[in-house]
């Protein structure tokens, strides 16, 4: 019975940062679909393309996240620790991919490089804190099942 009272001690009030950051990348993700010249004027047909797609990537996955935060835990278990758990996961996916891009971006010349670094850096770090937390959520997961 503690296990279970451990598992719904994670609510919203609890961690708002975590919604924050969630809603943040959901509309990077959107301004990455709607704005052609994001990030910084990096215009190139297949890059474009595929910075498409990983800001749908980044929209739904931030969606599962913040949908598991205001769901009703007792009422939902599995959507409040896998849709968080999984959300989170997807986020690290695609803030790794972003980090390459933005390194293949720096490869190949760019006007500012400073500006460059500086989305290397932030997509980066999101790749491991997004997935630092993904890993703990599956730690409590499995620490649950015993």
């Amino acid at each position: 019975m503690n296990q279970i009272k451990r598992m719904f001690r994670n609510h919203l009030r609890e961690r708002p940062f975590d919604f924050y950051v969630a809603f943040v990348l959901f509309f990077l993700g959107a301004w990455a679909i709607v704005d052609p010249y994001w990030p910084e004027d990096y215009v190139d047909g297949t890059i474009l393309t595929l910075i498409s797609i990983i800001g749908v990537y980044l929209m739904v996955s931030s969606a599962f996240v913040m949908s598991s935060l205001l769901c009703k835990r007792k009422r939902h278990p599995i959507l409040a620790l896998m849709g968080e758990m999984y959300g989170w996961f997807f986020i690290s996916a695609a803030s790794v991919a972003l980090s390459i891009i933005c390194l293949v971006a720096l490869y190949q010349g760019v006007d500012n490089i400073y500006v460059w670094i500086v989305w290397i850096f932030l997509w980066a770090g999101m790749t491991i804190s997004s997935g630092l937390r993904s890993c703990d959520l599956f730690n409590f997961y499995r620490s649950l099942k015993k």
